[in-house]
Parts: C-alpha cells; structure tokens; sequence
C-alpha cells in the first residue's frame, strides 16, 4: 500500500496504462512509451484531483450548502480559494478491487450517507485497455436508497503530448457555448464561446489563453472527441464521450504540461441550479462512458 492505495498495471499492445485504487484513479497512460496523460506517482498524492473519478457530484457546489426535496444540505468545503464543495466524495477513498486481468479492472464502492449527502450509492468504474481503441472506462452508480438521490459525474484526467507544454498544442474542443465565470470561477452566464475567446471548434493554438471553464458539448445524444495535437511531438491525444458537459483546464497549477478535459453529466453547481442534475430513483443505475487513446 502507499498514498495512492494500489497500483493496477495493465497492458495491451503498444497500451500501458496504471491504475490506482485511492480515487479510482488513472495514474498514467502510454502509447508507444510516450505520456497521454500527465501521470503522477502512485506512491506520491497527486495534484489538482489528477486521474480521479468524481462521484455524487462534479466540478462544485457552490458555498457547499444545496436544497433538495424541501431540505438544505451542507457538505464540507474542501476547497478555501472558492468556498466550494469540489469533486464530490469519492476521489480520496480506497477503492476496492473486483475484478482485474491483464487488461482490464473493475473497482467498487459504497458510499454511505452522510449529514451532507444523505443518501446511499454503490459505485463501480471499470478500466479498460484495448490494442486498438486504448483506454474506456465505464463509471456505474446505483441508488440503494429508498428515496431518490441528486446525483452528477465526471472524471479528472489530464490530456497530454508527452508533457509538452499545450502552449504550443492546437486543441479541438466540440462545444459553441462555455460558461463565463466571476473571480472564484463560479459559472454565471452560459453565453457563446466565441465571446469569451474560446472558440475551439476547429483546431486552434491554444497558446497563452487560460482556460477554466464548462462548456456545453454538442453531444445531443453522439459521441464527441477533444483533440490535443503538437506538431513537435508528431501526436494526437483524444478523448472521447458524449456526456453534455466538459470542463476543460490548462493546467496552469501544473506548469500547462496538460489539458484537464473532464466529461461531466451536469455543469458545476448543479445540486443548486438543477441544470441537467439527475435524480436517481431507488434501484436505478446511470453510467457514464468515455475513452482516451492516441496517433
């Protein structure tokens, strides 16, 4: 054991991939040895939820106090700098391993209830690494209360060429619209992407633009793809999903060597406006899928 609980190793074709069990997390990817993510040590504490799964809720609660069924609840902030309740529950526990083989693994997790979150979820992601397609997960949560339970998801990974710095990478993001955001980049106003200068929707330098904002995906039920490519490096990264929001980051508290690109089911602060939150009936399961290879 070490910080990061277990590391999971698996491997297929020119894929390597390492899991670790604190989080669900993704530690590091590789194609033909080289970085498509930025990886952490497994027995160091990543930074900035690096490769988490983020499970009830993505992003934020704002405050960290929502309403719900006629009640307030009021989970812990755990991050000062905006006052929020960030990345949900999951992303510092212990997974537990169910199943693992040379190229695949599956962790589970059971959320208890708590003063905050008072309701009880069993939670189950599973990693997959193929020769050809590279890396999909699948995070499955089933609701086995007996009420109905708030719910959002997304993942934390950090697209990479090799570590280069993405100021030098063109990106490809599939979205028109991104929230512009106030001083502690809490969302305010869902407005078109072109008037915050961040229009990506055909493959642009990134440069110097900071960006740390939700955007809302052209999914409408179809899968999509963020692309990271350098020229340098003579490669792509791609993540693949067709969740509805992305928040997308470049990784100015990791020296810009990454693009955060999350999927996410809802946008932050989705337990207090609703905005696509998902009410989980008792017994009902939601998953969300996504995929990261590279060329």
């Amino acid at each position: 054991m070490h910080k990061s609980g277990k590391t999971l190793v698996l491997n297929a074709g020119r894929y390597q991939a390492k899991i670790v069990t604190v989080g669900a997390g993704l530690a590091e990817l590789t194609y033909l040895g080289r970085h498509l993510v930025v990886p952490h040590k497994p027995e160091e504490m990543p930074p900035a939820h690096m490769g988490k799964v983020l499970l009830p809720w993505p992003n934020r609660i704002a405050g960290g106090r929502y309403h719900y069924a006629g009640k307030t609840f009021t989970p812990a902030i755990n991050d000062s700098e905006s006052g929020s309740a960030i990345h949900g529950l999951l992303a510092w526990q212990n997974w537990q391993v169910a199943h693992q083989s040379a190229s695949e693994v599956t962790l589970t997790a059971f959320l208890p209830p708590t003063y905050g979150y008072p309701f009880m979820l069993a939670c189950e992601v599973t990693w997959r690494l193929d020769a050809h397609a590279g890396l999909s997960a699948c995070i499955a949560t089933q609701n086995l209360g007996d009420e109905p339970a708030p719910y959002g998801a997304g993942a934390h990974p950090y697209l990479t060429c090799n570590l280069e710095k993405v100021d030098s990478c063109t990106v490809v993001i599939p979205a028109e619209q991104a929230f512009s955001v106030d001083a502690q980049r809490h969302p305010l106003h869902l407005v078109d992407a072109h008037e915050l200068g961040l229009l990506f929707s055909t493959p642009r330098k990134i440069g110097a633009t900071l960006v740390d904002h939700t955007f809302k995906t052209l999914a409408n039920g179809k899968a999509w793809e963020v692309r990271l490519t350098s020229q340098r490096q003579a490669m792509s990264t791609f993540l693949r999903s067709d969740q509805p929001w992305l928040q997308i980051y470049t990784g100015d508290k990791l020296n810009r060597i990454g693009l955060a690109v999350e999927p996410m089911s809802c946008p932050p602060d989705a337990f207090n406006s609703g905005l696509d939150l998902l009410s989980l009936a008792p017994g009902q399961t939601h998953q969300l899928r996504f995929s990261i290879g590279g060329e």
